[in-house]
């Protein structure tokens, strides 16, 4: 395998300097001249070697996912077979998991999804993924409950997890990371009572 090229070079680092301004200033605060600022470079060179900014975007999206879903197929792939639910919150809502600048990005990138319709069926995508993985683990613990329930603790878990690290420019991760487990908790328990109702 040989060295990457210049240009791969110059490109994973502009992209790592977006990625680092997005989480700073947002997908609208991250101009090209912070960009290239934060990249050591001229604001030339960044447009020289990524193109215009739709391209950025582009290219910033799928190395984000293409991260977040090796990230996920990592953590699953060490997920016990039986009482996975444990595994899974101690997995998101762990502090030592958590990045919160890296789900500010996705959070960036999801709400600029609204204008652009390639980029919002990227993150639908993701997303879908992410949550499905999630209700099967659920299901895969209790069985019997019923599939509108799993949904509901699916997306109560999803919803938790980012607004947990959604409050990192507010300095109040740590303070919410507890009672976010809790809830989390007694979401999953809900699933648990309605096995035993039915038992």
């Amino acid at each position: 395998m040989g060295r990457p090229s210049k240009k791969e070079e110059r490109t994973e680092e502009i992209l790592l300097a977006f990625q680092r301004c997005v989480s700073r200033f947002g997908l609208e605060g991250s101009t090209l001249e912070r960009i290239a600022e934060e990249a050591g470079l001229k604001r030339s060179l960044v447009r020289h070697f990524v193109g215009n900014r739709d391209e950025l975007v582009a290219m910033l999206a799928d190395r984000v996912i293409d991260q977040s879903n090796a990230q996920w197929d990592e953590f699953l792939a060490y997920m016990p077979p039986q009482h996975g639910c444990d595994y899974l919150l101690n997995g998101l809502f762990n502090e030592y998991h958590s990045d919160s600048a890296f789900i500010l990005v996705i959070e960036s990138l999801i709400f600029a999804a609204g204008r652009d319709p390639v980029l919002q069926k990227k993150m639908q995508n993701w997303m879908q993924h992410f949550s499905a993985t999630i209700t099967a683990i659920l299901k895969n613990d209790y069985p019997q409950a019923s599939v509108q329930d799993v949904a509901a603790v699916s997306f109560g878990l999803v919803s938790l997890y980012f607004n947990l690290d959604s409050l990192s420019p507010l300095a109040m991760t740590d303070i919410y990371r507890m009672p976010a487990r809790q809830a989390a908790e007694q979401l999953v328990r809900s699933l648990k009572s309605a096995k035993e109702a039915t038992e």
